[in-house]
């Protein structure tokens, strides 16, 4: 498997992640008498810790971001381009792993603005690179 599919099957694996630990954290609210199994039905209100919801948002990142670079790196290996993001999609990969730690641990200016944004801003631009070799452009 090439870096651009490793990395592909790694971001996958990053999007699946929260769900791995949602269930852990529910299973056992619930398996302990301390929740109810349907005290997470969508649109209702739950009281659960901050690094939960963290993790949540994190997980709703992965989820806007992984059908675009599944796109970019499909194509590009679907015409025979394959080489223009394999040097890049492992930093790619990096930078998502970065801001998803960095989005779990702490919300807070300083960490959005230093940390969680320019990684965000790495892959936006590593995306239109691609883009534009894709399309012939650069």
């Amino acid at each position: 498997m090439n870096a651009s599919l490793a990395s592909l099957v790694g971001f996958a694996a990053l999007t699946l992640l929260p769900i791995v630990i949602f269930t852990a954290y529910r299973g056992v609210l619930v398996l302990t008498g301390q929740r109810r199994a349907d005290d997470w039905t969508r649109g209702r209100a739950v009281a659960d810790p901050g690094v939960i919801k963290r993790i949540g948002d994190a997980h709703a990142n992965c989820l806007e971001m992984l059908p675009v670079f599944a796109a970019v790196i499909l194509a590009a290996e679907v015409a025979g381009a394959g080489e223009i993001t394999r040097a890049l999609a492992p930093w790619f990969l990096l930078a998502r792993v970065g801001q998803f730690v960095s989005h779990a641990i702490a919300v807070n200016h300083w960490m959005v603005f230093l940390v969680r944004f320019p990684l965000f801003l790495i892959q936006v631009v590593i995306l239109f690179w691609w883009l534009w070799q894709l399309a012939g452009l650069i």
